[in-house]
């Protein structure tokens, strides 16, 4: 039987990207994404809050990079990648565990550009970034919308 191991989300980076290189010299960024599902109010009339998740973001190589340069606090972002749960020794011996998504795919969701050397000025472009390969979805002056 086959397995697949595929994490989506859209949601709001909740701080500056931490920036680190491996011992290798390769760049990694690690920030958390918030994803909120709307509160509602039930027929019985019982209200049921917004729900906030926290998602750890572990980006690397060229999408580090990228996230550096634009990703900020409050950014609209797209991350698809795979889910990883490693464990690390904490400062008092204590074995935690912690899981992570560790993107593949990246895309920048706000329509504004922060400054003048955001990628999405260009002709209001939003690129999609991936690990493969960088792909840049174009705008199509032939549709009728």
């Amino acid at each position: 039987m086959a397995s697949l191991n595929q994490a989506t989300i859209i949601g709001y980076v909740g701080d500056v990207p931490k920036i680190s290189n491996t011992q290798n010299g390769r760049k990694v960024a690690s920030f958390a994404i918030a994803t909120t599902e709307k509160g509602y109010t039930s027929k019985s009339g019982v209200q049921y809050p917004d729900r906030t998740e926290w998602h750890n973001i572990v980006l690397w190589g060229n999408l580090a990079e990228i996230a550096e340069k634009y990703l900020r606090k409050g950014s609209s972002v797209f991350i698809q990648g795979k889910m990883r749960t490693r464990s690390y020794d904490d400062k008092n011996g204590v074995k935690r565990y912690i899981t992570e998504i560790e993107g593949e795919t990246m895309q920048m969701l706000d329509r504004r550009a922060d400054n003048a050397t955001s990628p999405s000025i260009q002709n209001n472009v939003q690129p999609a970034y991936s690990n493969q390969q960088t792909q840049v979805s174009q705008k199509d002056d032939d549709l009728p919308f």
